[in-house]
């Protein structure tokens, strides 16, 4: 006696299944192609019920703590080496600097403080920007300075 399911969605699909006495397999029929479709077991899963149990064993090392190896010189020469140089005057913003038009709409902002600065505003360009900028700074600082620790630049 076999039990018979049916899915139907953008296609039916009936599956058809035995009880485990007499056969381990199953059958699936698609609606939508008409095919048969073979076993519902992958190959790697009936594989695995057939072999035998294995075990593994892994060699545990020891990760060291401070695998980062933080540097506070690298934060400190990364932050002035991105906040000094936009502090220097652009035309872009009349002879202003970015890090003073960004200040600028902090202020301004800040100014109006129950409400929060709307979609359009310049200051969500300047913060993005600014902070994009100071990661990736602060980034390649940590590997310049880690890469010239180790030897990579030799």
């Amino acid at each position: 006696m076999a039990a018979v399911m049916t899915a139907s969605g953008l296609c039916t699909a009936s599956l058809q299944v035995r009880p485990a006495r007499q056969s381990t397999r199953c059958t699936v029929r698609s609606g939508f192609m008409g095919q048969r479709m073979g076993a519902v077991l992958p190959r790697s899963v009936r594989r695995s019920v057939n072999s035998t149990r294995q075990t593994a064993t892994m060699e545990t090392k020891e990760y060291p703590s401070n695998w980062i190896r933080t540097d506070p010189l690298v934060f400190v020469l990364g932050f002035l080496g991105w906040t000094l140089p936009t502090n220097l005057g652009v035309p872009i913003f009349n002879g202003g600097s970015f890090f003073g038009e960004f200040m600028g709409s902090i202020g301004r902002n800040l100014a109006r403080f129950p409400n929060g600065p709307p979609l359009n505003d310049p200051f969500w360009l300047y913060l993005t920007v600014y902070h994009a900028g100071l990661f990736l700074t602060l980034f390649l600082g940590q590997i310049g300075v880690q890469g010239r620790r180790q030897g990579y630049w030799n």
